[in-house]
């Protein structure tokens, strides 16, 4: 490998920006602006810059597709990267963290190594000096997730930007090598950290004891949702002498006040259940219940939350405003991505109990609400079920659960409780409640092929029972440019075929779109390139 004085490759940048606008410097005004690639979301380089061989992957440690970086084979020493600039201080330290894996099928061999670069750069973008750090060398397993962590030097004299790239570096007589990046995060330690903005709504402190958990009350103050008066009195969040802890939305002449509590803990990737008693069903329609897990991003810009940087999922009841709306949805953030919500009605008795549960894993978030208690969950309990598969499953940093009870534009008519009974959690790996099913879609969309394609690709799935279906074609945009499939079909393997073009005949350009399958219960979202 060449001294590090020598490739300045790594200041030699293409801007190949793609797809969907995803976090970049200068969009928010923070004192540690942060990103994340998300295994899971959007397109793959997203707001992001990229220069030589870069490719998209399904095998992935987290979601659907990671970022694959080839070497780009031009006879010296070349690398291959995707890039993202933040602003930064002098004296500033960074932390990147990540998964690499390295392809069996075009290893890493000699002097080619998997790099992950620290650039420092000044008010012109100029290179002044970078870190460079190894995550994966020829001797590395391969097929497998290698993990990697590294915190860079401080920031030296004149630094305006840094840089962090994830890239692969290809020696003049190597086979151009294949690596896969997964969930890379790249971090300001200097205060406040990613780890202070989670609080910064619950600044009194106040906590309440709920089933085995500790969980922080926000406010007193004004924030989102809403924006709403969140309160920590007595009478707007308890815990009763049964250890129900109770939820409140309460008129107080001036102002409604609303209330939400946040798990201490973040519990990680497995099955959480709520359980209530009462008729959510009669919430008014100026309120809404919410259980989701939910990370404090660093960063309100809207360009910023396409990739779901809050971690957010949902289990929502409320009409939103509307008697006509269906009381219950399931919901991966951003809502209103294709795909990405799905709604119910249904009655609950005045002293009902019921149970509401996400399990969120690597690949798939399944929402279940069933009637009785944690250990009641069977196919004749259940009142819905979705399986989601999409790009916004949340990642497995520190989201926690949240439950709160908030108010609308609108002023309810009466003062509105949720009582929640119970809290569990089971971790990945960890069994199901009960000997119930697990929320396993009804049917799979499987990869295109061929993919890339020209002129046609054919799409083929399949439906272990009879479901009315939607086969459909959506861009990056989230605009949807084809409908393959609409209607009933019976249970086994179903196949079509896609000539890129849209509803109207005409032909597409050349990009990354979205195949949805939608069963009904179930959404599963695969990426197609159509190349000319």
């Amino acid at each position: 490998m060449p001294p590090k004085s020598t490739p300045a490759v790594f200041a030699l940048v293409l801007v190949l920006a793609a797809g969907l606008a995803g976090p970049a410097a200068g969009q928010c005004i923070l004192a540690n602006p942060s990103f994340e690639l998300a295994g899971s979301g959007g397109d793959v380089f997203g707001g992001w810059n990229q220069f030589g061989v870069l490719a998209s992957t399904v095998d992935a440690y987290h979601g659907s597709v990671a970022a694959r970086v080839v070497g780009p084979d031009a006879g010296g020493w070349d690398v291959s990267a995707f890039w993202q600039s933040q602003d930064c201080a002098v004296g500033e330290q960074w932390e990147v963290t990540g998964h690499v894996r390295v392809d069996a099928g075009n290893p890493l061999t000699g002097g080619c190594l998997a790099l992950v670069n620290v650039e420092w750069r000044d008010a012109g973008d100029g290179l002044i000096d970078y870190d460079s750090f190894t995550v994966a060398t020829a001797a590395s397993p391969t097929d497998e997730w290698i993990d990697f962590s590294a915190v860079s030097a401080p920031a030296p004299t004149g630094t305006v930007t840094t840089r962090v790239l994830f890239a692969v570096l290809q020696s003049p007589t190597a086979p151009p090598p294949d690596v896969h990046y997964d969930q890379v995060t790249f971090y300001s330690t200097t205060p406040p950290v990613h780890d202070d903005y989670q609080w910064n709504d619950f600044p009194s402190g106040t906590s309440v004891d709920f089933a085995g958990y500790t969980w922080r009350v926000k406010g007193p103050g004004v924030y989102g949702p809403g924006p709403n008066a969140f309160c920590t009195n007595a009478d707007c969040v308890w815990v009763d002498e049964f250890d129900r802890l109770h939820l409140a939305l309460r008129d107080r002449g001036a102002i409604w006040t609303s209330s939400e509590v946040a798990c201490v803990d973040a519990l990680g990737y497995g099955d959480y259940v709520l359980t209530t008693v009462g008729a959510l069903d009669q919430i008014d329609i100026q309120a809404v219940l919410g259980i989701f897990l939910w990370e404090y991003g660093p960063c309100w810009d809207d360009g910023y939350l396409w990739w779901n940087p809050y971690n957010e999922i949902d289990i929502e009841y409320s009409r939103w405003g509307y008697y006509a709306n269906d009381i219950g949805q399931f919901v991966a953030q951003p809502w209103d991505y294709p795909g990405n919500r799905d709604r119910f009605e249904t009655v609950f008795g005045a002293e009902e109990v019921a149970s509401h549960a996400m399990r969120w894993l690597p690949d798939r978030v399944e929402w279940r609400v069933w009637r009785g208690g944690p250990d009641d969950e069977a196919p004749e309990t259940t009142i819905h079920a979705w399986t989601y598969t999409g790009p916004h499953i949340p990642r497995p940093e520190q989201p926690r659960m949240h439950l709160n009870l908030w108010k609308l534009g609108g002023d309810p008519a009466t003062d509105q409780e949720v009582v929640f009974t119970d809290f569990t959690f089971v971790p990945e790996g960890g069994g199901t409640h009960a000997d119930g099913p697990p929320a396993a879609p009804a049917g799979r969309l499987h990869a295109a092929a061929p993919n890339p394609f020209n002129p046609r690709t054919t799409l083929r799935f399949e439906l272990d029972r009879g479901a009315d279906v939607r086969l459909e074609i959506y861009d990056l945009d989230g605009r949807r440019v084809r409908t393959l499939v609409a209607g009933r079909l019976p249970a086994g393997t179903h196949e079509t075929v896609w000539a890129g073009r849209d509803d109207a005949g005409r032909p597409l350009g050349s990009g990354v779109y979205l195949v949805q399958l939608d069963g009904g219960d179930f959404v599963e979202t695969r990426r197609v390139a159509l190349v000319k």
